[in-house]
């Protein structure tokens, strides 16, 4: 809770914010999950596109078709 809140709100708005905090924390973390997932193809997109390496530690489906 930001300082503002503490000094200014009552207890029971307090309460309210912290119900709500909780209440919609799952969707946080889907809209964080779904960020990050954007992030991941627009970065798989943009190495095609220009023809840049694989980051470091990510292995090809080729060279991992071609090992086994």
């Amino acid at each position: 809770m930001n300082g503002c809140m503490i000094a200014h709100a009552s207890r029971e708005e307090q309460d309210a914010a912290r119900e709500e905090w909780f209440a919609t924390r799952d969707e946080r973390i889907q809209q964080r999950e779904e960020k990050e997932r954007k992030k991941k193809e627009q970065e798989k997109f943009h190495r095609e596109w220009w023809g840049l390496p694989p980051p470091p530690g990510e292995v090809h489906e080729g060279k991992e078709k071609e090992e086994k």
